[in-house]
């Protein structure tokens, strides 16, 4: 996904964000505001998150919600992230 879908996409993204990763705040939201580098440096301050993973995770929600599965490989595993 590149900037310009990911600014679309953003606020399809919010919720299972929030879902996934619970110490990301309403600030940490705002501050992202579908900017795709700050999506990456949010997740990095709080996880530690590498930037390879949290665009797999994104790039799978975007795949699932827009129908677009072309480069999708079917099969593989949800990215390991250190949620607590």
């Amino acid at each position: 996904m590149n900037q310009q879908q990911f600014i679309g996409f953003w606020k399809n993204l919010q919720d299972p964000l929030k879902a996934k990763w619970d110490k990301i705040t309403d600030e940490d939201i705002l501050q992202i505001d579908g900017d795709m580098t700050k999506f990456h440096d949010v997740l990095d301050r709080r996880y530690g998150a590498d930037k390879e993973a949290v665009s797999t995770w994104a790039n799978r929600r975007y795949s699932h919600i827009s129908g677009n599965y072309q480069g999708y490989e079917f099969g593989l595993k949800e990215p390991v992230l250190n949620a607590g």
